[in-house]
């Protein structure tokens, strides 16, 4: 193929009409082109042993056969950087190297007749390109320079990759030497050769990879199910995305105190600055709110679908002291998935994963992350039915109040807590419903019932937050005050609650009023009984109290009154 037409070029070399086969190209006889086919037989099988290897050292080896086997100056392959930026040199070799000394892929694409211009020309025509250099006139940079270095022809061999990738082999002779002869089949079979091996390459290394998806995905499952708590699991689902993908940060967010605020619960990033970045990011779902409630992870919220990839926050001016784009690195793409627990549920969480390039969400990685934030999701979702039905076993189905196996767990706690506390004391109070029975008998037990649900009611709405009201059967109850600091603290919120069972009870047909008697065991800090015991004291408390009902000053009973009266003994 003739360049010496071209009025573009500055070259004058001798090009090569098919079928011709000048000194330099002619070998060395049948033993020569037996020397070659041997070579190339073993480059070939080069390529199938390192299939899933970086192209550069197959191709390096690839390069150093050739130089040793047919005792070639120079070999060296290069590809097209991304927007035609220049070339990139990914294999070389021979005692020639030197020629290259100085190469910049800028400079290489500002003028003609640079050190790699038939390599460029060899890639605009997309063909094989044999040159031979002659005398010339002209001060062409790549002739004179390889002048300098003995070199006086060359053949050039572009191939492609099936993603547009752009490569080409080139192979020099020495002015003294011999390129052994390359016919137009067996340059167009090594340009297949080349292309296959990149093929399958490509598809070696997306197998590879759906394996290490394949994988991530399995482990991030084990860990849903190992895991006990949503943070853990999230902390350990973002590392593994991190170690396992090509994706550089992962993070989840949630709402924070059923706020309109998102803040990052778990984080991992490849990035330093990124990772310090997340821990103090706090954004918005109040899409008024800029530049926090206009990101990509708001939105999804808020449409409760995935998105991306799109840049994290929305263009816009430059960012202030207090905007949290000022603290993150560049992102490149992200995408967000809201993680539900049931389809008509708002999302408890979102995944928000980053990448360099929106490129690397390809079919298999979307899956990955589609296919982990459903397992996340379905987690979550048993994990909340896990947690109601241990509710239900804990919880009075009437009342809707700590059942008396809560309570026993509650106490035992509360207990451990009270032996390290020698300043305060724990009040453990049993107590029943006066007049309940009757009310029941001449209602009926749907109004007992409406009773006993409202009494629950007024008690729990008035507790401290470290106190326990729970049902402990029928019309008693067993209320758990921490830290109170005297027995008259303790007097005084047992009235409150006297106060508040004495209230009337609107019925369907009628108003009611019941009392209460209560036992009350008070446990000073140290002391070594277990619950159980306590709680017997308690209820023989109760029992003192409810028989001295009509001639008692007040509803309650301590436990330490009942002995010092001599009816310790007294059993319910």
């Amino acid at each position: 193929m003739s360049m010496g037409n071209d009025p573009a070029s500055p070259l004058r070399f001798q090009p090569l009409r098919q079928g011709c086969c000048p000194r330099y190209a002619q070998g060395q006889g049948r033993d020569g082109h037996n020397l070659l086919l041997r070579t190339l037989l073993d480059g070939y099988s080069l390529f199938l042993e390192d299939i899933q290897g970086p192209a550069g050292r197959v191709f390096q080896r690839f390069a150093d056969l050739l130089v040793e086997r047919l005792d070639l100056p120079l070999v060296m392959v290069s590809t097209l950087l991304p927007a035609d930026k220049g070339l990139q040199i990914v294999a070389l070799s021979g005692r020639a190297a030197a020629y290259l000394h100085g190469f910049d892929a800028g400079d290489e694409q500002k003028h003609d007749g640079g050190i790699l211009y038939p390599a460029w020309t060899a890639l605009r025509q997309d063909a094989p390109l044999r040159l031979q250099i002659v005398a010339t006139t002209e001060a062409v940079p790549w002739v004179e320079r390889a002048r300098r270095f003995h070199l006086d022809g060359c053949l050039q061999i572009p191939f492609q990759d099936d993603g547009g990738g752009r490569w080409v082999l080139s192979l020099y002779r020495h002015e003294r030497g011999r390129l052994p002869h390359f016919s137009d089949s067996l340059t167009e079979q090594l340009r297949k050769t080349l292309r296959q091996f990149l093929e399958r390459r490509d598809d070696a290394r997306e197998l590879l990879r759906l394996r290490r998806y394949q994988s991530a995905a399995l482990r991030v499952q084990q860990e849903l199910l190992r895991e006990k708590s949503s943070e853990s699991s999230w902390q350990r689902l973002v590392e593994i995305l991190v170690n396992e993908t090509p994706i550089s940060s992962a993070w989840v967010a949630v709402r924070k105190n059923n706020s309109s605020q998102l803040a990052v619960h778990a984080r991992a990033s490849r990035d330093a600055s990124c990772l310090q970045a997340l821990q103090r990011l706090d954004l918005s779902l109040d899409p008024s709110v800029w530049p926090q409630g206009q990101t990509l992870v708001g939105q999804a919220w808020r449409e409760r679908r995935l998105l991306g990839p799109a840049p994290l926050f929305p263009p816009g001016e430059t960012p202030t002291a207090m905007d949290p784009r000022r603290h993150l690195p560049v992102l490149g793409s992200v995408m967000v998935w809201p993680i539900f627990i049931s389809e008509n549920s708002e999302p408890r969480a979102v995944l928000v994963v980053e990448a360099d390039h929106s490129q690397w969400f390809n079919e298999a990685l979307r899956n990955l992350l589609t296919q982990i934030s459903e397992s996340f999701s379905l987690s979550l979702e048993q994990r909340e039915y896990q947690r109601r039905i241990e509710n239900l076993a804990l919880m009075d189905g009437l009342t809707r109040l700590p059942n008396r196996r809560y309570l026993e767990q509650w106490l035992e706690e509360s207990l451990a807590r009270n032996q390290r506390n020698a300043r305060d004391c724990l009040a453990i109070c049993m107590l029943d419903l006066d007049g309940f029975k009757a009310v029941n008998d001449h209602y009926g037990h749907a109004a007992g019932d409406h009773l006993l649900q409202e009494i629950a009611a007024r008690v729990q709405q008035s507790l401290r937050s470290n106190d326990l009201f729970a049902r402990w059967g029928g019309d008693e109850f067993v209320l758990v005050m921490e830290d109170m600091p005297d027995r008259h603290h303790v007097e005084e919120a047992l009235n409150k609650i006297r106060l508040l069972i004495e209230e009337p009870v609107v019925l369907d047909t009628a108003t009611v009023k019941v009392g209460t008697s209560m036992g009350v065991c008070v446990c000073t800090g140290g002391s070594q009984e277990n619950a159980a015991v306590f709680l017997r004291q308690a209820d023989s408390a109760l029992y003192v109290s409810k028989r001295q009902k009509d001639r008692r000053s007040r509803v309650w009973t301590f436990s330490d009154e009942m002995d010092a009266a001599g009816t310790g003994d007294l059993t319910p």
